[in-house]
């Protein structure tokens, strides 16, 4: 581990960062001056490890072409305003621009470590779905509208469900664990299959098969470690975590139960239909009893003008039934034909459903 910087004389660092582009451009020739100056005090050795260590693991070895790039640069830029004298100047009364080239070299560092360690980013797009492999073999499925970020480590798998739905298929393993952080909340793994769905301010987590743990964002996770009880399946596991408030107690699930968790509500677990729950991957969306404004927030993911409910009383309708995605024509006419609404289509090709009040009978035709 690199020490911190902040702790170290500035001196030291200009120095570190000098002898780091001496011995990268000219080895042989430096490294007897290197050596002496290392000895001269302890603080160059701490100023060294400050520079080194962040630039080893960048890596010479690394083959991202980005990173790569950016290693160069970084050689590139200090050199550039160093070499008018630098080269000659002696290691005790360095020159303005060694602080200039320090600051350069080590920016540049950071700036290509962070490249290399970003998250990366799977988005679709309104009708799209995408499945994507992940480098331990585990697979993110996205539904429409949707967004995933992974970042993976040597000792965490940590994503991150940043908009729309998400199945989850976890490689097993228990030394690191699978975590999903979604709308304030974090689900845990480390063999499973798991489904979480953003729907406007409610959160939905439904267990396929395996085994989740579902605790605060802000929670400290470690590895899993096997429940050793007798005639326990290894598969079963348990997770130390660390910063959860006092008021919160972990949820577990088990496979078909879904947790529900929305603003101003406590959350709650309910038995569901996994074929339900996981019927947008076969193009289809199913709504059983569900509030109108609920369920056009879901059709919205799939269709590029959103269609809204215009009133209350219309969001507030009861539906049921099965729905192609993409069929806006065909949703919209069964709405209009099984509820009291009507629709009307704006210049901007949004779509208004509005509460159509019973007609009065007529009657004239009554009389007869």
């Amino acid at each position: 581990m690199s020490p911190r910087t902040e702790s170290i004389p500035a001196r030291n660092i200009e120095q570190a960062a000098a002898w780091r582009i001496r011995l990268t451009e000219s080895p042989d020739l430096f490294r007897a001056g290197f050596a002496a100056w290392l000895a001269e005090d302890p603080a160059n050795e701490q100023a060294w490890r400050a520079v080194q260590n962040p630039w080893v693991f960048l890596g010479e070895q690394s083959t991202s072409p980005g990173v790569i790039r950016l290693r160069r640069a970084a050689l590139m830029h200090a050199h550039s305003v160093l070499r008018s004298n630098w080269l000659r100047a002696k290691l005790r009364r360095p020159p303005v621009r060694l602080a200039a080239a320090a600051a350069v070299l080590i920016a540049l560092t950071a700036g290509a470590l962070w490249w290399r360690f970003r998250p990366t980013v799977y988005t679709t797009g309104p009708g799209e779905q995408r499945s994507v492999r992940l480098a331990d073999g585990s697979r993110v499925t996205l539904d429409s509208s949707s967004e995933v970020t992974v970042r993976y480590t040597a000792d965490a798998r940590t994503l991150a469900l940043i908009r729309g739905q998400a199945r989850f298929d976890v490689a097993h393993n228990p030394q690191r664990p699978f975590t999903v952080t979604a709308d304030g909340y974090k689900v845990v793994a480390t063999g499973t299959a798991f489904d979480v769905n953003l729907i406007g301010s409610e959160m939905q987590v439904t267990l396929l098969k395996g085994h989740v743990v579902i605790l605060p964002a802000n929670a400290s996770v470690r590895p899993f470690v096997p429940v050793g009880a007798p005639g326990v399946s290894p598969h079963l596991v348990d997770v130390a975590v660390t910063g959860i408030p006092p008021d919160w107690k972990r949820i577990a699930l088990d496979p078909g139960e879904q947790l529900v968790l929305a603003e101003h509500a406590p959350p709650r677990v309910r038995r569901v239909n996994v074929r339900r729950v996981t019927a947008w991957q076969r193009g289809q969306l199913v709504f059983k009893n569900e509030s109108l404004a609920q369920v056009l927030t879901r059709i919205d993911r799939y269709i590029p003008e959103p269609i809204v409910a215009g009133d209350a009383r219309t969001a507030a309708m009861r539906i049921s039934g099965v729905y192609q995605e993409g069929d806006v024509d065909g949703f919209v006419s069964t709405i209009v034909s099984y509820l009291p609404v009507q629709a009307q289509e704006q210049p901007d090709g949004k779509v208004v459903l509005t509460y159509r009040p019973p007609q009065a009978p007529d009657l004239a035709t009554r009389s007869h």
